[in-house]
């Protein structure tokens, strides 16, 4: 779940965008997708901020030197290190003479088709998509929708078809209102058992446990008291919304449309959120991220947000054990957290 503005952030946005609207844009820093398969495993980059600021230095205090768009697709550099006005890191990208951008601002992809698989299960089966960025379709090839989903989000494919020009599709099922939605079936990979088998499966369940330090954005995994993991995450930005105590993460799920709750201010609507760990009755969960790279820093409405290798990672560290066919699971123990630090 993730941080969205309110209204006195978005007029200071403007503020700052219409003095980018008369500046040089990015758009020749861009990649056209179009160019397939020179694409294929290149580091690339999805800028996922509506509009992303260059500025001539490794500083936001530094003059703006143009601007990329929400979808803009880049060549990725190497990160360079700064410090932020904490002096905490702080990780930008050199695009080029007097173009520096926030790393976390943008998402690292890669460009990987896949062979359509024809034969799907009657109950479907797992998918990840492995491009920066597919339209989505109510009809194979037919009835473009506003939607977009993303690099590394996974879904339920329930069903391939080939449109009028012998092309294969996937169906892949929204999981809150129950239809269909197509994409070109290039754009998912098929989830295998082996990649989901549970890892350290003989340790009891009382021998393994999970920290989440929140003054550091910080979660560890122990096995027996010695640690095995360790990640930079980012939690809720309002204080308490990732609540301090000890749980279990009785439930999992593969892949969750996460919808803001009613009372909520802050709106959002994320397809194909990846490897779902709750830990509490109300839906705080250990996750995958794909709309921004802000690890480090407080980001979401109470949920953990995490690289998407990472969170898949706890995914199948923590228990329960998800049967690989189910795209739901629940037990009444599993693995504890404890999460402690300045909430």
């Amino acid at each position: 779940m993730t941080k969205e503005f309110n209204r006195r952030d978005f007029l200071k946005y403007l503020s700052f965008a219409s003095a980018a609207a008369v500046l040089p844009q990015g758009d020749q820093l861009a990649v056209n997708t179009k160019q397939g398969r020179l694409l294929d495993g290149l580091d690339l980059g999805r800028v996922c901020f509506w509009r992303t600021l260059l500025y001539k230095e490794a500083n936001v205090r530094s003059p703006v030197s143009g601007y990329l768009k929400y979808d803009d697709i880049i060549r990725l550099p190497e990160i360079t290190m700064d410090e932020d006005a904490f002096g905490k890191p702080k990780p930008w990208y050199k695009l080029g003479d007097e173009q520096f951008l926030e790393a976390g601002w943008v998402q690292r992809v890669k460009f990987q088709r896949n062979r359509a698989e024809a034969n799907i299960p009657e109950g479907g089966r797992l998918g990840e998509m492995t491009v920066p960025m597919s339209d989505v379709y109510l009809q194979p090839g037919s009835g473009k929708t506003l939607r977009r989903y993303y690099y590394s989000a996974t879904f339920w494919v329930v069903e391939m078809r080939e449109d009028g020009l012998g092309q294969p599709w996937y169906a892949l099922r929204d999981d809150v209102n129950g239809s269909k939605y197509w994409v070109p079936a290039y754009t998912i990979r098929m989830v295998t058992p082996d990649e989901l088998t549970p890892l350290s499966p003989e340790l009891d369940l009382e021998e393994k446990h999970i920290e989440l330090d929140l003054t550091n954005q910080i979660v560890r995994a122990f096995e027996r008291n010695e640690q095995v993991f360790e990640a930079i995450v980012s939690t809720g930005l309002l204080r308490g919304s990732t609540p301090l105590g000890y749980y279990e993460t009785s439930r999992k799920r593969p892949t969750r449309r996460m919808v803001n709750e009613p009372h909520l201010e802050n709106h959002y609507d994320l397809p194909g959120v990846p490897w779902v760990s709750y830990f509490t009755d109300d839906g705080v969960a250990f996750h995958g991220a794909y709309w921004h790279a802000n690890w480090g820093n407080r980001m979401s409405n109470g949920c953990i947000n995490m690289l998407a290798e990472e969170a898949k990672w706890i995914y199948r560290w923590c228990d329960p054990r998800v049967p690989f066919d189910q795209f739901y699971y629940e037990e009444p123990r599993g693995t504890r957290v404890d999460v402690f630090g300045s909430a």
